[in-house]
C-alpha cells in the first residue's frame, strides 16, 4: 500500500512540475534568479514585472521569462545576468 501511494505521489509531483504550454497562449517559464542590467535597445527586449508597463529597473531581480507562443520555447535572458 505504501509503495502504491508513493508511486501515485511521485507521478502527481512530476506532472505538476512539468510545464505544459499551448500554442497561442501567454505563458511564463522559470529561468532562475537574474539581475536586470542596462537596456539593450538593439533588439528591443525589456524586463517587465507582472504586466507590461511595470518596467523593471536596473539592479532589480527577475525570475520568469515569457514563452514564445509560436515555438513554445524560452529564449536566452538578454536584459539580465544570472545572480
Amino acid at each position: 500500500m505504501k509503495t502504491q501511494l508513493a508511486i501515485i505521489m511521485l507521478a502527481g509531483v512530476t506532472m505538476a512540475c512539468t510545464p505544459h504550454y499551448n500554442k497561442g497562449e501567454v505563458a511564463y517559464d522559470y529561468v532562475g534568479c537574474h539581475t536586470v542590467g542596462a537596456e539593450n535597445p538593439k533588439n528591443g527586449e525589456t524586463a517587465w514585472a507582472i504586466w507590461p508597463g511595470n518596467k523593471l529597473k536596473e539592479g532589480q531581480k527577475l525570475y520568469f521569462k515569457q514563452v514564445n507562443p509560436e515555438t513554445l520555447e524560452v529564449g536566452k535572458v538578454q536584459t539580465a545576468t544570472p545572480c
